[in-house]
């Protein structure tokens, strides 16, 4: 097969745009406030014990597809003076409650980034009636791990997921989606197995551990569940692999990692031991082709960063790329001491959206002192 067609190929399964309590389970929760923490409230959550295997796909819909829903997202954005309300879907799952009537649903970053308006809809029973739908609020998110938790409030129990142990699967392992594919057919359900796990990919400007499977995933499928043969939650849908003449490789977020995330968020609304250095970066070109990271905002700095610096390196690793640059952030835990060199710029001249920016020929180096990500 020629591999040249390949390259850029991975994308994000997710949010369709347009422009216009199960099982046997333990509840786990966590409460009061501890050192960094947001008034954390009490919630629960349920983790597999000794849940029985079922014995067709069937009865596995059955005990887990009322806790999947459908995520459908308003926001405004700007085009030529014009404001335009952009709407996008996705899929998502209860994952756990509170003390009074709030329910919480994971689901992807890239569902919800930058939604105005987010909307949860249960899914539908064969009666045909309506599904019942609820405004939601996101309660935090984390764009590295691509998960984000949001939350509704229904007086009525609702079905809760029963998260398991994803690294205890197996390659080969049947594996079950239930999304919301092209955002417009909530429960759909596709069957497949375990390809592979503990993938690197890179998807968009992270590097990602997922795990891979052949289970059928499209647009709309990203924050949907991810389910083993015991209706256990072992993985959140976020990527696949589109090519002509590529099929059958998808990706998920590991149940796991998934389930860190979602409690860091609930509990912290950031994720523990996320590194930030107090600078924003954006990609530029130094002569309209080389690629080069520089910071466009130093004021709440780490270090002696200025705006427009060009970041040349990070403890030895080459920065030219946003992944290269939050690759080298990723390897870095809070209090870690970084070796920086930057070549300073200063702005010459802007203008109808575009400036150019003059950098000196001497690099500049120093250090700092990497922080915890603050929410």
């Amino acid at each position: 097969m020629d591999n040249t067609k390949m390259k850029n190929a991975l994308i994000i399964a997710g949010a369709v745009a347009a422009c216009a309590c199960i099982g046997v389970g333990v509840g786990c929760y966590y409460g009061g406030v501890a050192a960094g923490e947001l008034n954390a409230p009490n919630i629960t959550s349920y983790v597999s014990t000794d849940s029985t295997i079922y014995s067709s796909t069937a009865e596995v819909v059955d005990a887990v597809a009322k806790s999947v829903v459908e995520i459908r997202t308003e926001s405004v954005t700007t085009s030529w003076g014009q404001q335009y309300i952009v709407s996008g879907a996705g899929s998502g799952v209860i994952v756990g409650h509170d003390d009074g009537d709030k329910y919480y649903v994971i689901t992807n970053n890239h569902v919800v980034t930058g939604a105005s308006n987010i909307t949860v809809t249960l899914r539908s029973d064969e009666s045909g009636a309506t599904a019942a739908s609820y405004p939601a609020t996101l309660v935090a998110a984390d764009e590295a791990g691509d998960i984000a938790v949001v939350a509704i409030e229904e007086q009525h129990t609702l079905n809760v997921a029963q998260w398991g142990n994803s690294d205890t699967l197996r390659i080969g392992d049947d594996l079950i989606a239930i999304g919301n594919p092209l955002g417009s057919l909530g429960g759909t359900v596709t069957k497949g197995i375990l390809s592979a796990k503990g993938r690197s990919i890179a998807v968009d400007d992270y590097t990602m551990t997922l795990l891979q499977t052949d289970t059928a995933i499209n647009p709309g499928n990203s924050g949907g569940g991810l389910f083993n043969m015991r209706g256990e939650l072992i993985g959140v849908v976020n990527a696949k692999t589109s090519d002509e003449e590529v099929e059958g490789i998808c990706f998920a977020i590991s149940g796991n990692i998934a389930k860190g995330i979602f409690d860091d968020l609930v509990r912290y609304k950031v994720v523990q031991g996320r590194v930030d250095l107090g600078i924003k970066v954006a990609v530029g070109t130094t002569d309209g082709a080389t690629s080069t990271v520089y910071v466009t905002d130093a004021s709440s700095a780490v270090g002696e960063f200025k705006q427009y610096d060009k970041i040349a390196s990070i403890n030895g690793r080459d920065i030219t790329t946003l992944l290269s640059y939050n690759d080298a952030i990723a390897s870095l835990t809070p209090g870690d001491e970084a070796e920086i060199i930057v070549y300073r710029g200063s702005l010459v001249s802007s203008g109808f959206g575009r400036y150019t920016v003059q950098f000196e020929k001497s690099p500049t180096a120093f250090t700092a002192v990497a922080r915890q990500k603050s929410a």
